[in-house]
Order: C-alpha cells, then structure tokens, then sequence
C-alpha cells in the first residue's frame, strides 16, 4: 500500500489533469476527510502507509472529485466563519462571499436593537449557514428558518444540533414568507439568499454546479429574480418598524434589485460589495 505521501502525489496528478485548480490543496483535504485526520498531520506524518481500505476510501474520493463533484459534497461538510456546516446534495455549498451578509447583518442589528430579544427569519435557509450563524453570534436571538425543500430542512436541522441553538431555531417548510403568516410586523431581521441565477445562464455555471447542486436553488425565471421580486412585494409587512432586511444577489444585479426594495416600500436600499468588488447585498430598513 502506498504512503501518505505517495497517495497525495498520485491524487494530485489525476486531480490537476481533471481541471481542478489547487490539485495538492485538495488531495489533502480528501485524504484528511477519508483518515479523519488533519492536514498538518498527514503532512508530518507522510511516510506511513495507508491500509487497503483506507486506500479503497481515498481512491473512490478522488474518482469523484475527477468527476468535478464538489469537494464539500465528497467531505459532507464547508467551513463558514467560524463553523463546519454539514452539506449534501440537497442544500447549496455556502460560498465565502455569504459570510458578508451574516457579518453585516449581526453588526446593524447590535447597533440598532443592542439590548432587545431579537427575532430573526432566514428564508430559503438551505443548510442554514445564514440563520445559525446568526443565532450562534447574537444570543439573544430566536429564528425561524424557512424553505421550500423538506431534505434541506433536514440538513438544517442537524446543523442546529451541531451547533446547540436547535432550542432557539423553527423550521419551516413552505413557499418564502406564507408558513410566517402570523409574524406580520415582529420580525426584527430577515435573510434571504434565494435562487438568482437568469435561466438563460444556468448552462454556463461549472461543471460542480451545473451536475450537483440543486437546480431549484439556483434557478430563478429568465432574468433571476423571479423569486426576489416575489419576496420584496410582501417583505416590509413582516418587519416590525425600524426592522431590516438583507438579501444576496448576483454581481450584476445590484441596481434591479435596489428598485425591487424600492417598489416594495423601502427608502434608501445600500448595495454593499464583496472582497471582489462585485455587487453582493442588498439591504434596507424599515421606517
């Protein structure tokens, strides 16, 4: 059987050929994922030899990520801030430029209601990284989490457990704001990274996404914004006064979904940027 050092070698081989852009980068997650071991060890500990079931594991592991499945499914689980989120192919893989709206969010909602229980909603909440994160930095908060997939709901829940905030999380399932018909003027913060991708582009996205993640929770109409349209109409109604709503959107997308918030009663929606400089959130309050 081949070292530790030996089966990085051979992974990254097949990983670079296969496309993948940090080839020896992700052969050691993979084999850390498969040994349950971390990075820094298999590093140190190179020359020790894999056993043929480990082997077997860690061959399958790189077949899959060859195939262009995404490293976070293959592993079952994404860093977000400061937390390991379980994923599967049922929910979307968090992506960094998300920890954005979490990070601006929890900074306006201490500024503007320091010392006041806090109600959240997290629509299209997927594997919850916008929500629990939120409950996990604001303790004071409670949070309803909403989405249209059961299995995703699913996925939620065990990150809630993870996390030890499931005492302070409902799920939700159902269609954006109808399952929260009776939290009208009470919510004190609401989140959505909902579908927002134009279906005219989806077959351009890569091969990770196009193959593996959900298309329902990418797709939105012929411009994407089908979704975000229907959520602005109603959003303020749910909002108790000075609430805030803040919502991720496409890099080009920013100034269409700036007059959505305005048709739907927001004064003033700010466009915040990412690390990139792309277009990112979108947000407002309630006067």
């Amino acid at each position: 059987m081949p070292t530790c050092k030996e089966a990085l070698l051979g992974a990254t081989g097949k990983l670079r050929a296969a496309g993948i852009d940090q080839p020896w980068f992700e052969a050691q997650l993979l084999l850390a994922a498969t040994l349950k071991k971390t990075t820094v060890e298999i590093i140190a500990h190179g020359e020790r030899s894999l056993s043929a079931s480990q082997f077997r594991q860690f061959t399958a592991a790189v077949r899959q990520r060859q195939q262009r499945k995404p490293l976070a499914y293959i592993v079952g689980s994404k860093h977000f801030l400061h937390w390991d989120f379980a994923v599967n192919q049922d929910v979307l893989v968090p992506r960094p430029e998300t920890e954005l709206l979490v990070e601006l969010a929890v900074r306006e909602l201490r500024h503007r209601f320091p010392e006041a229980p806090l109600q959240l909603a997290d629509i299209g909440t997927g594997s919850g990284v916008i929500g629990l994160s939120m409950l996990a930095l604001l303790p004071s908060a409670r949070l309803a989490a909403v989405d249209l997939s059961e299995p995703a709901l699913l996925v939620a829940r065990k990150n809630a457990r993870r996390m030890q905030v499931q005492d302070r999380v409902t799920f939700y399932p159902g269609d954006l704001l109808q399952p929260l018909a009776g939290w009208k003027g009470s919510i004190n913060c609401l989140t959505a990274n909902l579908p927002y991708v134009a279906s005219v582009e989806y077959e351009n996205l890569q091969p990770e996404i196009l193959r593996f993640e959900p298309r329902e929770a990418l797709v939105s109409g012929v411009d994407g914004l089908r979704h975000y349209r229907r959520l602005l109409r109603e959003a303020k109604n749910y909002l108790c006064t000075g609430g805030l709503i803040f919502i991720e959107v496409g890099s080009t997308q920013g100034e269409q979904v700036q007059r959505l918030f305005i048709h739907g009663g927001f004064e003033n929606p700010q466009i915040e940027k990412d690390l990139a400089g792309h277009e990112r959130i979108v947000w407002a309050a309630k006067d």
